[in-house]
């Protein structure tokens, strides 16, 4: 169970707090604490107001209230973090999903799992050279030819936003203009890529 909670509480922080909003972060880990991780049971039944006292206070001191506990229910609910089913007298009963079953945390892994098996033509020689040669040794931002000196290569897609390792995102690039593409979506950085090759261009006919 340790590493099941340690499995838990990563996919929590690296796939679904980003799509939570402070509140609603806080109220899932409230019920996640009070069922999964209690007793192994996603089910829980608690009334709204115990929910705000559980809960706790805003960094001001004010205690929620049962208006704003209905508020981030329903966005947990239309997340699929949770499901709410019937109310007695003991309280609302709720089925807390895991953060792997949720359907945006599922998608972001199955995503990472596709990535993981593609075949990587960035850190292998063999077929890094692959894509120099599919590019014709040429520059895909500024059109020059390359050498052996002045050749890298270059994620159009930035790793920081899912780019792969895979054949179809990678760029045959020369230093400058990896340099200025480096991170950027290309959308980004094609105005100082335009910029840069039309400076260079101009030192040449100086």
């Amino acid at each position: 169970m340790e590493q099941d909670i340690k499995v838990i509480i990563c996919e929590f922080v690296d796939h679904l707090l980003p799509d939570l909003t402070p509140y609603e972060a806080s109220l899932y880990l409230y019920l996640l604490r009070n069922s999964v991780l209690h007793n192994g049971s996603p089910e829980i039944r608690v009334g709204k107001r115990t929910m705000a006292v559980g809960y706790g206070t805003g960094s001001r001191g004010v205690k929620t209230n049962y208006a704003h506990i209905t508020k981030i229910i329903k966005g947990l609910e239309a997340k699929e973090c949770i499901r709410i089913g019937d109310t007695n007298r003991e309280g609302t009963l709720y089925i807390i999903n895991l953060p792997r079953d949720i359907p945006i945390v599922a998608e972001k892994i199955a995503g990472f799992a596709a990535q993981d098996q593609e075949e990587d033509y960035f850190t292998d020689p063999e077929k890094r050279r692959i894509v120099f040669e599919r590019d014709k040794w040429i520059c895909q931002y500024c059109g020059e030819g390359v050498t052996t000196k002045n050749i890298t290569i270059d994620h159009y897609i930035p790793q920081k936003d899912g780019g792969g390792h895979n054949k179809e995102n990678l760029r045959t690039s020369c230093l400058v203009c990896n340099g200025i593409k480096s991170g950027k979506p290309y959308e980004e950085a094609a105005p100082l890529l335009l910029k840069s090759i039309q400076e260079r261009k101009a030192r040449s006919q100086s």
